[in-house]
């Protein structure tokens, strides 16, 4: 899908979802303005709590306003499974009905507020420039979509990136030793690991020609 049209969708279900989370944003290709998008990606910190049981719908019992707001617009015909469906607490993958695209995603990336900033950056994107961002300097990065493409990491080497299920928390972070860094924006992480901010739209280009 083009850009122009992929960029109202995404902000229609950004408005959408709004009774379903305390923050969220538009990550992915759409938020990199990427001419040709695949899927709508949102980043979101979700509305804590579950909605009561309703009326004369005993059986309808729903863990988060996320999981009955998505059920609904299943119901409504707005979206339905995806081929590769996805329904954890991290990830939800639905597909968008009436575009002409087979496959095309409303993909909910569910963070918490200790990582947002990490996240953001990751699923910003591209993967490129995401996985040269928490690969360390001294190390080598193999790009996962051309196995024939590896160059140095971005992230110093005083620093260290544990994935979320590395950690007992569940949640990934930036090190540096013991000490866990407060990086609540993704300016923060970026300004980090680079000592500059790269907008979006140029951080694939970044990934390809920084050495």
């Amino acid at each position: 899908m083009n850009i122009t049209e992929a960029l109202p969708l995404a902000e229609h279900f950004l408005d959408v979802l709004a009774p379903t989370y305390i923050r969220a944003e538009i990550v992915g290709s759409v938020k990199r303005r990427k001419t040709e998008v695949h899927d709508i990606e949102i980043l979101m910190i979700a509305k804590p709590g579950f909605p009561p049981p309703e009326f004369g719908k005993p059986k309808e019992v729903y863990k988060t306003h996320l999981d009955k707001l998505l059920a609904e617009l299943q119901r409504d015909g707005v979206l339905r499974t995806a081929v590769n469906p996805a329904n954890g607490d991290r990830l939800k993958r639905r597909e968008i009905v009436g575009v002409n695209f087979t496959g095309f995603n409303l993909e909910l990336f569910i963070v918490t507020p200790n990582t947002w900033g990490i996240q953001n950056m990751i699923r910003t994107g591209n993967s490129w420039f995401s996985h040269r961002a928490v690969t360390n300097r001294d190390s080598i990065a193999v790009d996962r979509t051309r196995t024939d493409r590896m160059a140095h990491g971005f992230l110093p080497n005083d620093l260290r990136y544990i994935k979320g299920k590395d950690v007992a928390s569940g949640e990934s972070c930036i090190k540096r030793g013991d000490e866990v860094l407060s990086l609540p924006e993704e300016r923060d992480v970026i300004e980090l690991i680079l000592g500059k901010w790269i907008e979006p739209a140029d951080r694939s280009r970044f990934a390809d020609v920084e050495k």
